[in-house]
């Protein structure tokens, strides 16, 4: 059994687009279905690829990333990025609405597709992704990252693995998502078309380059707070 994510646009002039996103309900990855394509040059990997990319040419010629992303993009090409639409996410049984302008609904669609298409980098997000959550603030994203990556860490005690609960190790992913992002540009660049893809994804490049230096020690003294009733319980033990 999928489970669905749907994005639609009603830019209010009778033109509406919707994408009907379903993902694996056991690992949350997309299903490749849900955005069908043809392969254009490019989406092949070796056109601009990233910094630091595993996959191999020979068993993986096109990007999985830029395969999603092009049945997500191409309905936007000839758009502008401050088109205003009315944008509404159904999911798990609720719908979120919002009147915002074109990128930033792209962007949040964007980080979903590219977090669950199966790169080896940017899977660093997909337990993110299955909580995802559109039009996140920056303070709300960041939240919801550090507590994923925390998160993996005991996972990977619990499997016996290397693991670290600094946060030195988000921040080389968030490094690596930047580069990720970059090369992402110069890929959508090649397509052609107006700004609307291009800003919506520089728009997630300005989330990576702040989770880079944001999120540090100080950051988290300032949630303390927040935690105070599991930090009374620790210095107060019955």
């Amino acid at each position: 059994m999928a489970i669905e994510i749907q994005y639609q646009f009603d830019f209010g002039n009778e033109r509406i687009e919707r994408f009907d996103l379903q993902f694996d309900d056991r690992n949350f990855f997309l299903q490749t279905s849900s955005l069908e394509s043809d392969p254009e040059p490019w989406m092949k990997l070796t056109f601009h690829q990233c910094e630091g990319c595993s996959l191999n040419e020979s068993a993986t010629p096109y990007c999985p990333v830029a395969l999603n992303l092009a049945g997500l993009v191409a309905p936007f090409k000839e758009d502008f990025s401050h088109a205003r639409v009315e944008t509404i996410v159904t999911m798990r049984e609720r719908q979120i609405v919002k009147q915002t302008d074109l990128q930033n609904s792209l962007k949040s669609m964007m980080g979903l597709v590219m977090a669950t298409s199966g790169c080896p980098i940017l899977d660093k997000f997909r337990p993110m992704a299955y909580t995802h959550q559109p039009f996140a603030s920056m303070e709300e994203t960041f939240f919801r990252v550090v507590s994923g990556y925390f998160l993996a860490q005991l996972v990977r005690l619990q499997h016996g693995e290397e693991h670290s609960f600094d946060l030195a190790g988000l921040r080389k992913i968030y490094s690596d998502i930047n580069h990720i992002n970059i090369a992402f540009t110069d890929r959508l660049r090649g397509m052609g078309g107006k700004d609307a893809n291009l800003n919506a994804l520089v728009s997630l490049d300005i989330f990576a380059q702040m989770g880079g230096f944001a999120i540090d020690d100080q950051w988290l003294k300032q949630l303390g707070p927040l935690f105070s009733g599991y930090i009374e319980q620790l210095e107060n033990p019955e």
